[in-house]
């Protein structure tokens, strides 16, 4: 079974008409995970960051430990990441029509 996030990036690929090479693909998925990060950084109030950032100086940063940041802060991580996926698409795909 292949992960939703390369199967989304091959569906923007294939939405946009451009050749889906192995660079290209690892170039989208790279893109769409750093703005899945910079979605779940910016829900997070203060005290979650720093706590992020303690957490990364002693290199013990994982999904689970984001996911429980976010939750502390009351945000909703699938919903954080599926409006992440929109807007990322919506703004990939402008001008493609």
């Amino acid at each position: 079974m292949q992960d939703p996030l390369e199967s989304f990036v091959a569906g923007l690929i294939k939405a946009k008409g451009e050749p889906d090479t192995p660079e290209r693909h690892a170039e989208l998925l790279k893109e769409v995970n750093d703005v899945i990060d910079q979605a779940f950084l910016e829900a997070m109030p203060e005290e979650q960051l720093t706590k992020l950032e303690a957490a990364v100086k002693e290199e013990q940063v994982d999904d689970n430990l984001i996911e429980q940041l976010l939750a502390e802060a009351g945000a909703n991580p699938d919903e954080i990441m599926r409006q992440a996926l929109i807007d990322y698409r919506n703004q990939y795909l402008k001008g493609a029509e």
